[in-house]
């Protein structure tokens, strides 16, 4: 199966200190990666190099084929949700998403267009013309991931999505980016320090102090590791 997300031999640097050492990890078409480790285990720092907010010091990373340093092609068909929300308080849902369209060269009707169907799917018929900042952190968050949808990405990569909203609004989120995957091809990159995220069927990947110690499905890496919990394989594992 074609690679989606490809990242090869990640090393990176703060000052003298080494934080991502040697990373190797993939991605294929249509399929759902859960990158799990602790905060400060190197999660955001790769996430940073995927989206190029960070320059790559050491090794490559590849989407859809493109080397990353090939900008126009690597990442115009990627969607991103960032940890810490990046929505304008003051504009209503559709001027934010409009201005995220244009960003991309789309037309009003164009952006509207490409996330037709999940306007309708995510319940934000009713919120268009609401301002973000009377929206609940449910809502909030379901708009971003609507902004990173535009324009039908291949790859979408999401850091902590779910990060303070309660558990209700967190499994609908984790549900419906799953169904996204099924139904559209997307491949998704979760990066989550969470356990009740992650289903026994997730692939997983598991960061400690900036190496990838672990991956595989969650059920097998719990069955070779003879354990009852990802959880407790985690804690053996990162002891």
């Amino acid at each position: 199966m074609e690679k989606q997300l490809e990242i090869k031999n990640i090393s990176y640097k703060y000052d003298k200190e080494l934080v991502l050492k040697n990373i190797n990890l993939e991605i294929k078409k249509a399929s759902f990666l859960v990158l799990l480790g602790l905060n400060g285990a190197g999660k955001s720092t790769l996430f940073a190099l995927i989206t190029r907010l960070l320059k790559i010091q050491s090794g490559d990373i590849y989407i859809d084929s493109f080397h990353i340093s090939d900008y126009k092609n690597a990442l115009k068909n990627i969607g991103i949700v960032f940890q810490e929300p990046t929505l304008d308080l003051d504009l209503s849902v559709k001027q934010n998403l409009v201005f995220s369209g244009s960003l991309k060269g789309l037309s009003f009707k164009e952006t509207m267009n490409s996330i037709k169907e999940e306007i309708k799917t995510l319940d934000l018929e009713e919120k268009l013309d609401v301002k973000v900042r009377s929206l609940n952190g449910g809502h909030r968050r379901r708009v971003e991931i609507l902004r990173a949808l535009i324009n039908s990405p291949k790859l979408l990569l999401l850091d902590e999505a779910t990060s303070g909203l309660d558990i209700k609004s967190r499994y609908e989120i984790i549900a419906y980016i799953k169904q996204l995957v099924e139904k559209r091809g997307i491949s998704v990159l979760w990066i989550t320090h969470l356990f009740d995220e992650i289903d026994n069927n997730d692939e997983v990947a598991i960061i400690k102090k900036g190496e990838i110690i672990s991956t595989g499905l969650a059920k097998d890496l719990i069955k070779e590791n003879n354990m009852d919990s990802l959880t407790q394989v985690f804690e053996s594992l990162t002891k």
